[in-house]
């Protein structure tokens, strides 16, 4: 279905499906299209254009295109049934960059510093990297459903986030697998979301079962965030 972009702009705001969009560059415009329950939305973006500016600033910096559509351009899914034993559980974390203290009361989550080589410190002001790992025990398998990073203030640099699996195994075993990788904030508040399609189980191998989201800053910088991570257990 074609559309206009005010239409489809309001649809994605009001829906936070921005991983969602896809988008063609053209010579002289943009192909902007969403796929949402069997139906296509679509439109046709100038370049040179102020809804054009609007989509390249604010929308396609938070496009995930993707590369892992089968050959016949069909993704396959399939479901499980997740039993009275195991029930979905949202952990909630706030933090602030720079600091390690969070205000988590699980005892599931760690935090930790690193500076510009991602060597672990104590010195917020060298500070570049924060991260929080998420483990609901050392021998614990669970099923991750999803996760979020949100501003709880307005933010005027640039956050980079990252979310890894097994961030301390070594590639050739299979850790350091990325859900998310290179992620841009956007200013001056931002949300982010991504859910499975399946709830696949994480083995509880420690080392394995564990989820990191990082966020890479400027050096010291101070600022609010709040984690979301969603798991069956």
């Amino acid at each position: 279905m074609r559309i206009d972009w005010p239409s489809l702009k309001k649809f994605i705001d009001d829906t936070e499906l921005f991983a969602f969009v896809n988008y063609v560059e053209l010579p002289v415009n943009f192909y902007v299209w969403l796929y949402y329950e069997g139906e296509s939305f679509s439109t046709m973006l100038d370049k040179g254009t102020v809804e054009c500016q609007d989509f390249t600033n604010n929308y396609k910096p938070r496009a995930i295109l993707k590369n892992d559509l089968s050959d016949g351009g069909i993704k396959m899914a399939k479901t499980i049934f997740v039993g009275q034993d195991m029930m979905l559980h949202a952990l909630f974390v706030a933090y602030t960059t720079s600091i390690a203290q969070t205000n988590d009361t699980t005892g599931f989550v760690s935090i930790r510093l690193r500076d510009e080589n991602l060597n672990i410190i104590q010195d917020g002001s060298n500070a570049h990297y924060t991260e929080i790992d998420f483990c609901p025990g050392q021998s614990l398998a669970y099923g991750l459903y999803g996760g979020g990073l949100s501003t709880l203030e307005p933010i005027e640099t640039d956050f980079v986030g990252d979310c890894i699996m097994a961030p301390d195994v070594p590639v050739q075993s299979g850790g350091q697998l990325y859900f998310v990788k290179n992620m841009l904030l956007a200013k001056p508040t931002d949300k982010a979301f991504i859910n499975a399609i399946n709830v696949g189980e994480i083995p509880g191998i420690p080392g394995v079962n564990v989820v990191r989201i990082r966020l890479k800053h400027d050096k010291g910088i101070q600022k609010r965030f709040q984690a979301q991570i969603q798991y069956y257990i």
